[in-house]
């Protein structure tokens, strides 16, 4: 008898307690992913929570799916906004504070669909995490005007539909002529952006990326240009100069163009004028790099209060993103405070790539590690964990040569699963324009990252943080509260080897047994009765969601995304279409499905809906906040993501589980019995896959041929 069918029988006989270590010698698996294309049918995608500035400019394009051409419409807008019926974009001036529902329908000729936006006028400016594209992964600091518009077009017609909409210049744009202006602020490169002359600035390139519906960001270094201040230049509407905002003994360790500034009156006019100057090119977002000095450790906080009080008075509406993240991530967190008071999102970790990384992907983890134990996460406030560098890498990407991202398809699942559920603003680093041009990385990448049950999860409205459930080993279990009395659920297999991970229900801190989906596949996950207990494939990673039992309704052709199965039409008459939605069923939208008791079948008005059975949000629901969610005697789903105790790595079962202690002498035991027996074959303790794939650090691994979803 072989040692390998000894081993087997042995598991058996003690009901499967062992799984993990055979996993661990089983054949290797790649990832699956859903590469399903949108249906024909309109779908409204997420985000349906969004941000404004009161009295400032407003910009905002509904993002749907289905084929073209798409007709909005939309209802309940405040004064001062419109809707552009040919492309969705919402623009106009923002009202005063407050909460406004929209009612938005988007019609073509298979169907319509219709769900509440919900704008929130005040000072909250992202209440979920920022969905977008920046040019430094695969243009560095060389990016034309015209190669910004053509990634911009391509935003428009390939992300955009999913919610993705900020397209961000990275560094160095006024490189190589550094060219001032009057009152020693930066202005573009004449090379690189032909249209920015005179005064003009990159409000050309803005316009033309606002005419596209998008946000338009740029990158600039913290505080007062070294050229400015040698020819002390006048501070702009101020008496002061460039010498007195200066503090000359603050240096960036990388990069020779800046001074940093004092906390003076000067100090606060230069950044005052400086915003005022993006405010008049349009910019929507800037990210500003060396505001956390990783080798002094310091958070540069009088500067970034100083930005902040700059950007509230430009009258524009602005994301303030701070970088880089620091190489150590445990000296950070206690200004986490300060963070929420400046910043819209900030970043955790140093540069991350797919290659020679400044932080790996291990990196990654320990900094989400650090900052999910913080309890001064707030809604709106977003640790950022890079840049995604998927894809094709290029034409000019200064970090290695260009070409397609060396991280694996499990690397790249566990990267956009761990960005999803934290969650981390999405910020797409790959060449745009080779989604659709390049066969080898294209399709892939586009599934990857228009999985509108994966992006569902990130833009949740619920707006909370994740919590580590668990780190055993290289294997970690995160949740995350979500609306409508839900969970998500990662699994992460860090290992070389496939493993068994299981978590029961009540380690999630849920009751009952609640329906289990697995997003990345965007199927239902059947015969899960108390827990998830799955083979994930080393370096990759599961995601699920868990909703009340009753939200598995029927496939119906309501609300965003066939959202809600028999579900009640929401205790505060939200459209049916969302988090305790009624119209339709299940996750796909597919015709056939029951109308929700509260709403009409297509996802129309649920305000005189009654409790009904629970709703369940579709893969990309309208995602409301408010409404029914849960019938009476439904099992309840806690609140608090870092409730419950560890899970147990190996199968669980009723009978309970093995010590990992005794699994490992078990093993060694017949592993030791069949060596006293005969030697094994050369090789046999290999586990099986295909040499060349590469892991984080770009060093040789194997990968898997199969994933089993099993209980």
């Amino acid at each position: 008898m072989s040692k390998l069918l000894r081993v087997s029988l042995l598991l058996a006989s003690i009901g499967g307690a062992l799984t993990f270590a055979a996993v661990a010698r089983a054949a290797q698996t790649p990832i699956t992913i859903s590469m399903a294309s949108p249906p024909a049918a309109p779908r409204i995608q997420p985000p349906l929570v969004i941000g404004a500035t009161p009295s400032a400019p407003f910009l905002y394009t509904i993002p749907a799916t289905g084929h073209s051409p798409l007709t909005y419409s939309a209802t309940g807008m405040p004064s001062g906004l419109t809707v552009e019926s040919s492309s969705g974009t919402i623009s106009g001036t923002a009202p005063a504070a407050g909460s406004y529902p929209i009612r938005v329908t988007v019609t073509n000729g298979t169907g319509r669909a219709t769900a509440t936006l919900t704008l929130m006028s005040g000072t909250m400016l992202r209440p979920t995490p920022p969905l977008g594209w920046n040019s430094y992964d695969s243009y560095g600091a060389s990016i034309t005007q015209d190669e910004v518009v053509q990634q911009a077009q391509a935003l428009k017609t390939t992300l955009q539909p999913f919610g993705w909409n900020t397209v961000v210049i990275d560094y160095r744009w006024y490189d190589p002529e550094d060219t001032l202006d009057g009152n020693g602020r930066y202005l573009p490169s004449i090379s690189k952006y032909p249209s920015a002359t005179g005064t003009n600035g990159l409000k050309t390139v803005a316009d033309q990326v606002h005419a596209l519906g998008l946000g338009f960001g740029i990158h600039i270094m913290r505080g007062i240009p070294r050229k400015a201040v040698t020819a002390n230049s006048a501070i702009a509407n101020s008496a002061y100069h460039a010498t007195e905002a200066a503090n000359t003994n603050d240096t960036c360790p990388w990069d020779q163009h800046m001074w940093g500034v004092n906390g003076s009156a000067a100090g606060q006019a230069w950044y005052d004028a400086l915003f005022a100057h993006y405010a008049q090119w349009g910019i929507d977002f800037v990210k500003i790099d060396d505001m956390l000095n990783n080798k002094t450790k310091a958070y540069h906080r009088a500067e970034a209060d100083a930005i902040r009080k700059s950007v509230d008075k430009s009258g524009r509406a602005i994301v303030v993103s701070f970088s880089p993240g620091a190489d150590d991530p445990s000296w950070l967190p206690s200004s986490v405070a300060d963070l929420n008071a400046g910043a819209d999102m900030w970043r955790v970790v140093d540069d991350f790539w797919d290659y020679k990384a400044i932080t790996n992907l291990a990196g990654v983890f320990t900094a989400a590690g650090t900052w999910q134990a913080s309890s001064g996460l707030v809604q709106g406030h977003w640790p950022d964990t890079d840049m995604l560098p998927l894809g094709y890498l290029g034409p000019r990407c200064e970090w290695h040569a260009s070409g397609e991202t060396t991280f694996t398809h499990n690397d790249q699942v566990t990267i956009v699963s761990l960005w999803s559920i934290l969650p981390s603003p999405l910020i797409f680093g790959g060449n745009l324009q080779s989604l659709t041009t390049d066969a080898t990385t294209g399709p892939w990448t586009i599934a990857l990252l228009t999985n509108e049950e994966v992006l569902a999860i990130n833009q949740d409205a619920f707006g909370t943080h994740a919590k580590r459930i668990v780190q055993q080993g290289t294997a970690e279990v995160w949740a995350r509260d979500l609306s409508g009395n839900r969970k998500a659920v990662a699994l992460f297999n860090r290992s070389t080897q496939d493993a068994m991970i299981s978590v029961s229900f009540a380690q999630l801190g849920v009751s009952g047994r609640p329906a289990v989906r697995d997003v990345w596949n965007r199927a239902d996950a059947n015969g899960m009765t108390t827990g998830i207990s799955v083979n994930v494939p080393y370096g990759a990673a599961l995601l699920y969601t868990l909703s009340p039992p009753s939200a598995t309704g029927s496939d119906g052709s309501g609300g965003t995304d066939g959202a809600g199965g028999t579900g009640g039409g929401g205790a505060t008459g939200v459209d049916g279409t969302g988090v305790g939605g009624g119209a339709g069923g299940g996750h796909g939208g597919q015709a056939g499905g029951k109308p929700g008791t509260g709403a009409t079948a297509d996802g129309g008005d649920g305000t005189a809906g009654g409790s009904g059975t629970a709703g369940m949000t579709g893969g990309a629901g309208s995602m409301q906040t408010a409404g029914s969610s849960s019938a009476a005697g439904a099992p309840s789903i806690g609140s608090d993501s870092s409730s419950g105790c560890g899970c147990d790595v190996g199968a669980r079962h009723a009978r309970g589980t093995f010590p990992a202690v005794f699994l490992v002498g078990v093993v060694q035991l017949v592993w030791w019995r069949g060596r006293r027996r005969r030697a094994p074959a050369p090789g046999c303790l290999r586990t099986r896959g295909r040499p060349g794939d590469r892991d984080a650090a770009g060093s040789e691994r194997r990968k898997f041929s199969k994933v089993s979803l099993r209980e």
